[in-house]
């Protein structure tokens, strides 16, 4: 849950940030993000409300010296590479991916959020923002030097993710942005042989060699995801079973972990900025700023209305899906009805001895007449027990025809 403070969002200007991450998140639906599902405000607060993540966010098990290995590292970039995907498809930059903005759900899954800084491109694909966003050791080095950017500083970000996971350091290090700043400009960091850890494949490396990579259209996946994925490292990975949710984690948190993310606040301590609050409240801006920030319930049909359909590209999962279920329902049927047909023409071309045993055999109620037959010490043969009952009925149909 957000909690944001009215007055700290009009005193630092980005009331109109917040309105716009509302109607973004609104309009998202995937397995591996967060989307909005209330929204609503009061007198001095705003808030956004998500769905729960009890298992901690990346950063926190970082803290927790969680030792990641190359197996779990992959599963959770193969899930942050579908979210992309789908974000980068629907033409969304995220620019803020971080351990922070990485969380895990209790199955293991990952679910990237957080789209205060997000930047929706609403022309052509090559179209470019100018804007200084994000973290700055995670930020991309066309980003931090002002530069045009677009979907692959994405990608960038995704590198320093894994450079951390197998390092346990950043690649560029500095106390402020400037610092950071100054270490990209002398030159570009990469992994070096002596320099993998033990258990970590060459195809890793270079892959996160060629993300970290400067210049973003020489940078993995400036060519589009294929790049990614037909990768050396991800080539045989199954993508299918991981986008339905089918596959294992090879992390889970523990249950222990009830929800290691960070409510987020913002508000002001009234002693220290009284005379700014009460200035900020009393203006005419301070609940007009926020007229367009409306309620929003996502199982309401209003609202299912309102939301714009995003194009999934994984759609055609879900229908391979449906088809493999209707497909498995429709052999079903067939085989229950050729089970029917069979015995239809069994009992047809059977002599009335022969129908009389089946009869008995299939008889609903054999469970009772075992029972029955036990107390009497008949045994556990059903077929004994029928040839038994016929042999009685005949031999009473011969006394009968006797006697007449």
């Amino acid at each position: 849950m957000k909690q944001l403070s009215k007055v700290k969002l009009i005193d630092q200007n980005c009331y109109e940030d917040i309105i716009y991450e509302r109607d973004l998140e609104s309009n998202l639906d995937y397995p591996f993000l967060t989307p909005l599902i209330f929204s609503f405000q009061d007198k001095d607060y705003v808030y956004m409300i998500h769905d729960l993540m009890s298992g901690g966010d990346l950063r926190y098990w970082y803290t927790q010296k969680k030792i990641f290995n190359e197996k779990e590292c992959k599963f959770l970039v193969a899930c942050i590479i579908l979210a992309l995907e789908y974000l980068h498809t629907n033409k969304i930059i995220h620019r803020d991916l971080k351990p922070e903005n990485i969380i895990f759900d209790k199955n293991g899954y990952i679910h990237i959020v957080d789209f205060g800084i997000a930047k929706m491109l609403n022309n052509e694909p090559e179209e470019k923002v100018i804007h200084i966003s994000g973290t700055p050791g995670y930020m991309a080095p066309e980003t931090m030097f002002k530069e045009k950017h677009s979907y692959t500083s994405d990608f960038f970000s995704l590198g320093v993710i894994i450079y951390e996971m197998m390092l346990k350091k950043r690649p560029y290090i500095g106390k402020n942005r400037q610092e950071i700043k100054e270490k990209m400009s002398k030159g570009e960091v990469q992994i070096k042989n002596n320099e993998i850890p033990k258990g970590w494949s060459a195809e890793i490396v270079d892959f996160v060699n060629k993300l970290l990579i400067k210049n973003p259209d020489n940078r993995l996946g400036s060519k589009g995801f294929s790049e990614l994925k037909f990768h050396p490292w991800l080539r045989f990975y199954d993508w299918k079973s991981t986008y339905l949710k089918k596959e294992k984690a090879p992390f889970i948190p523990p249950k222990k972990v009830i929800c290691s993310e960070e409510i987020e606040s913002l508000s002001l301590n009234n002693n220290e900025n009284s005379k700014k609050f009460q200035k900020i409240k009393n203006s005419e801006l301070y609940q007009k700023a926020f007229i367009n920030f409306k309620y929003f319930n996502r199982f309401s049909k209003k609202c299912m209305e309102k939301i714009i359909p995003q194009t999934n590209p994984h759609a055609f999962y879900d229908e391979i899906e449906q088809k493999n279920k209707f497909k498995a329902i429709s052999d079903k049927i067939k085989k229950e009805e050729k089970i029917k047909e069979e015995n239809k023409k069994r009992l047809t071309s059977m002599s009335p001895l022969e129908a009389v045993k089946t009869k008995i055999f299939n008889n609903k109620n054999k469970k009772e007449e075992f029972k029955v037959n036990e107390k009497r010490g008949i045994g556990f043969d059903y077929q004994r027990i029928n040839l038994n009952f016929i042999k009685i009925n005949s031999t009473k149909l011969r006394k009968m025809s006797e006697q007449v």
